[in-house]
């Protein structure tokens, strides 16, 4: 077994798939991502007249009944559908066939909301009076985009789903990872899903003042570290990432796409909602501790970058103070300038992100650590340059409300060539 210095196997990524709202496949995203472009756009699903937020980044034209028989269509709600999508390209990039990974394959999943349609759907049936359908309890689980995998490959390791707010994917991701060290698993299908809200749930967001009221698409509408930006708006997503022993991927000459090599979760809870300064320094310091890095070893960060005043600040803080002189050295991307925030599934969206940067050395959406703004480009469709960078060591933060604090550490793998 291919194992770190301190003998923990080293756990690596073979396959990713993604639904965005740039639309459906990897490919699909990382070309929108690193061109510059933006998928946030007017909200199409519902009127927003009467919010404050008008824009996010839906993922159009995706049904997903394609993707189950016509007798199961009851017990998935959209959600569960664009995990399997997700998860079918990951795994047929990988080069696995789902009929024979069952039984040594888990997965993790995250969600902070997990089947919202479905969820809605049983309360306004009962608030009218009408008949409960016979399988809303199972399309209504919360857990419902972990168990749709397993179902759909019959896996048979350890399954878990996380809903840890913003945070949940990264501690899906992470879990996958120590629980594959352990050796309770040789295959993990890890990531998370979101569906985009319904009017009421975007409401409650629209009543928390988070969220921004932009309509300009040419100075962008979501501007993190920008000192005029003015709240998130929201994105849907799903991304699975094949995980796997590295002795395992590399006997079967499966392409590495990166190592993810550290992982740090750490809890800090002043208030639900208030981000702390002690909890991203920890996460991240925790990371770098488990991957037995040092600052100096990093050269790109993908920030949690949320566009609020205080994420923002303390996040830019907490990376000046953790790197010091070498945080100038730094390239710093805010993804979510491009996708929108995408709740459950950010941090797995931005995880495959941050593998995709290291593959081409470009850090999307940079910017910069003093707040000085993503240069935007007045013909309305840049969310913020890609930048050129030298990066073998990259991090990717989530900070959640509920004070959940998680850092991923990916390293670049550049012999990605089978063992002899």
């Amino acid at each position: 077994m291919d194992e770190t210095g301190n003998g923990i196997a080293r756990i690596v990524v073979t396959g990713i798939g993604i639904l965005s709202g740039f639309g459906s496949g990897r490919a699909v995203f990382e070309d929108g991502l690193f061109s510059g472009r933006s998928a946030i756009r007017r909200i199409e699903s519902f009127d927003t007249a009467a919010l404050n937020c008008h824009f996010g980044a839906e993922l159009a034209g995706f049904d997903g009944q394609y993707l189950i028989p016509r007798s199961e269509r009851s017990l998935y709600d959209r959600v569960s559908l664009m995990a399997m999508a997700a998860a079918d390209e990951a795994l047929e990039q990988a080069g696995l066939d789902p009929a024979e990974i069952g039984p040594v394959t888990g997965v993790m999943m995250g969600s902070a909301f997990g089947p919202g349609a479905a969820i809605q759907d049983s309360v306004l049936r009962i608030s009218q009076n009408q008949r409960i359908r016979p399988t809303s309890i199972v399309k209504m689980m919360l857990s419902s985009p972990t168990a749709a995998l397993c179902a759909r490959y019959r896996l048979q390791r350890d399954s878990q789903a996380h809903v840890t707010a913003c945070a949940a994917s990264a501690h899906a991701i992470a879990q996958a990872v120590q629980a594959m060290r352990r050796g309770e698993m040789e295959i993990c299908l890890a990531g998370g899903a979101e569906a985009f809200p319904s009017f009421e749930l975007f409401s409650a967001w629209n009543a928390l003042s988070v969220m921004s009221p932009d309509t300009d698409p040419s100075v962008g509408i979501m501007r993190p570290f920008s000192t005029d930006r003015s709240g998130f708006v929201i994105g849907e997503a799903a991304a699975v990432l094949v995980l796997e022993r590295e002795d395992r991927a590399r006997a079967r000459g499966a392409e590495i796409m990166a190592e993810i090599c550290g992982v740090g979760a750490v809890s800090d809870t002043p208030t639900l909602t208030k981000p702390t300064f002690r909890g991203m320094v920890g996460a991240m310091q925790a990371a770098l501790d488990d991957a037995g890095l040092i600052p100096a070893d990093i050269r790109h960060i993908n920030a949690h970058g949320t566009a609020t005043e205080l994420n923002d600040a303390i996040e830019s803080e907490a990376i000046n103070q953790l790197f010091g002189t070498h945080a100038g050295e730094i390239r710093v991307s805010a993804c979510k300038s491009a996708i929108g925030h995408c709740m459950g599934a950010a941090s797995a969206i931005e995880s495959a992100a941050t593998v995709f940067a290291l593959q081409r050395q470009q850090a999307p959406c940079a910017i910069d650590l003093l707040g000085n703004g993503s240069n935007p480009d007045p013909d309305g469709e840049r969310s913020g340059r890609t930048s050129a960078m030298q990066a073998d060591i990259a991090l990717s933060n989530s900070f959640a409300f509920g004070g959940h604090y998680l850092t991923l550490a990916f390293r670049r793998i550049a012999d990605a060539r089978p063992l002899p």
